[in-house]
């Protein structure tokens, strides 16, 4: 259980100790029993190393003094303390399958990423690379910077808005390095610019009586949804606004700021993480014709400790990697500066690929 103090942590430990069932006190701190019962939780699973630390101290039915850990101070009680065991084969033996093949995967990426390099440092054309090595390759004739071609049709691309962001900050004859896609890559090359030119009426004629439309009525949305926010805010209950609506008022417990839903999308999110607690926003649908009138009832921060592992691992290795590529960047930045240094980078690139050739 975490708590704002030693003292805080104290109280509660002499309740306890008196007989209190802690789930009430856990109660007094709005978390719910999932939020403070770690099962079968491994010391190195703790975030905070203190608090893991003193955990494991424990025995069976032991209720810890205050630990003012590096992120929390806690009480902790061991419930129970099993013996370490080792798995069988039979038991891990999915998990190391699954992990074999990634790593087989991993390599044959690797290798099918180098064997491209070499033949682009070669100069061979994309289409002899790509039937060389066994990988789709889409021609696209033409397309604008919001991924339409010439008629206004939706392009398929993978990763599309990766490479479309890269597509338009490229030229003709530059030679762009592979985009990093999840465990992938991505290659690309212009090979034409279309100068950008205003369309005959005729041809957007339709498209511009839709457009006209459609931000009437999401303007119409958002007005309607503001004056509901603000009666909402002047006293008014949902359930009388609904009826004047005619829409339905939902409940939707345990949202998290980055967990999009079918009724909960990132607009709605960041809307309703903006507003106070038992505050009211509005966010508009993705249809643009409605829009989410929400009131935020309880809004409560987790322990930190009581995240599952997992998430604290992905947490872990986003800020690591942020922050590594952060530091490089500014590093790189401030040797150029300082020593005047340019780099030629179609030289580099043509040095570094060379160190993947091997002796015929």
């Amino acid at each position: 259980l975490p708590f704002p103090s030693v003292d805080a942590a104290q109280k509660a430990k002499d309740r306890i100790a008196n007989g209190e069932d802690i789930a009430k006190i856990a109660g007094e701190l709005n978390l719910k029993e999932a939020d403070y019962t770690l099962p079968d939780k491994l010391q190195g699973e703790f975030l905070d190393k203190k608090i893991g630390e003193a955990a494991f101290a424990l025995k069976e039915g032991e209720v810890s003094a205050p630990i003012q850990g590096s992120l929390a101070t806690a009480l902790l009680k061991a419930v129970k303390v099993s013996a370490e065991k080792q798995p069988t084969l039979d038991e891990i033996k999915d998990k190391l399958t699954q992990r074999l093949q990634l790593e087989k995967a991993k390599d044959e990426i690797q290798s099918i990423y180098n064997a491209v390099e070499d033949a682009r440092a070669q100069q061979t054309k994309f289409e002899a690379i790509a039937e060389k090595a066994n990988i789709p390759i889409s021609v696209v004739p033409g397309i604008d910077a919001a991924g339409l071609d010439k008629d206004g049709k939706d392009v398929a691309l993978p990763a599309k808005p990766e490479v479309l962001k890269a597509l338009f900050a490229s030229d003709v004859g530059v030679e762009n390095d592979a985009l990093t896609v999840g465990d992938g890559y991505v290659w690309y090359e212009v090979r034409e610019v279309i100068p950008s030119a205003l369309r005959p009426m005729e041809t957007v004629k339709d498209q511009l009586v839709k457009d006209v439309i459609a931000e009437r009525m999401r303007t119409a949305a958002a007005d309607k949804a503001k004056a509901l926010v603000e009666k909402a805010k002047a006293g008014a209950l949902l359930d009388s606004l609904a009826a004047e609506a005619n829409a339905d008022v939902k409940i939707v417990p345990g949202l998290k700021r980055n967990q999009q839903s079918q009724e909960f999308d990132g607009s709605a999110l960041s809307a309703v993480f903006a507003a106070p607690d038992q505050g009211f926003a509005y966010s508009l649908d993705g249809d643009g014709k409605s829009a989410h009138v929400m009131q935020v009832i309880k809004d409560a921060l987790p322990p930190l400790m009581a995240t599952p592992s997992e998430d604290v691992k992905k947490m872990q290795a986003d800020l690591k990697s942020r922050l590594m590529t952060d530091l490089q960047t500014s590093l790189i930045g401030g040797f150029r500066q300082s020593a005047k240094v340019t780099l030629n980078e179609e030289l580099w690139r043509l040095n570094t690929r060379g160190t993947q050739e091997q002796p015929q």
